[in-house]
């Protein structure tokens, strides 16, 4: 960062004013004791598919809105499964609509992360993303690579809420990466939505269906993915 440039000082004083603020609502939900309480709320409601789907339920008419409100936060948050999420929303809502809920949070969620990530910088998605990781995978934030981050959307078990953080340091655009984050987020979220909506049918053959398919992806990309870090480099330049 250059201390000299306005826009570097700009985002070093923004970043600053985020940091303090969080800090300091960190500091007083744990003088509340809430902070305690804010966890174990957050851990009854995603320990499990069954009480994901009473709390979600729970909302009434307000439950598409809280369930996108749900896929945006286990984004933010990367470490929650958003393959949990997305399952139960199928069962609830059906393949279709899930489809569309979970695109909108999913999105949002994706957005959020990566505008984190271009105000504040490196540290935050430090907070997020293992240093073996962002080693791993720097030399996306030294191009746009579009074509590669889409690919990387697609790729089945594939970090994509941390991919949302690093991208965000690299030179791609906001909308190009709205566009490429939904588009390629899309495949993963209707393989879930059906198997979900399968469940809630008890269509045990379309299940098994699904689960073939999300299986053979893992166990192709599991075996190939050496060769395909290989290529996405290459392509990257």
């Amino acid at each position: 960062m250059d201390f000299n440039n306005k826009d570097d000082k700009k985002q070093l004083v923004i970043a600053l004013i985020l940091i303090t603020c969080l800090g300091i609502i960190g500091v007083l939900l744990g003088i509340s004791g809430r902070f305690a309480s804010l966890c174990e709320t957050i851990w009854e409601i995603f320990k499990s598919r069954e009480s994901l789907r009473i709390y979600v339920e729970s909302w009434g008419s307000w439950a598409p809105i809280a369930f996108i409100f749900i896929q945006a936060f286990q984004v933010v948050i990367a470490p929650i499964p958003g393959e949990l999420t997305g399952a139960v929303g199928g069962f609830i809502f059906g393949a279709l609509p899930n489809l569309v809920y979970s695109s909108i949070g999913l999105t949002v969620g994706s957005v959020v992360a990566f505008l984190a990530a271009r105000i504040v910088g490196l540290p935050i998605v430090k907070l997020v993303v293992s240093p073996k990781l962002l080693d791993k995978f720097h030399f996306l934030t030294e191009r746009r690579g579009t074509f590669v981050t889409l690919i990387l959307f697609t790729i089945p078990g594939f970090p994509k809420d941390i991919l949302s953080y690093m991208l965000g340091l690299s030179p791609m655009g906001f909308v190009t990466f709205v566009l490429v984050c939904t588009l390629g987020r899309i495949p993963g979220t209707v393989m879930l939505s059906f198997g979900g909506e399968a469940v809630f049918d008890e269509n045990w053959a379309l299940l098994a269906i699904v689960s073939f398919v999300c299986l053979a992806a893992l166990v192709a990309f599991f075996f190939s993915r050496d060769r395909i870090e290989l290529w996405l480099k290459t392509r990257s330049g």
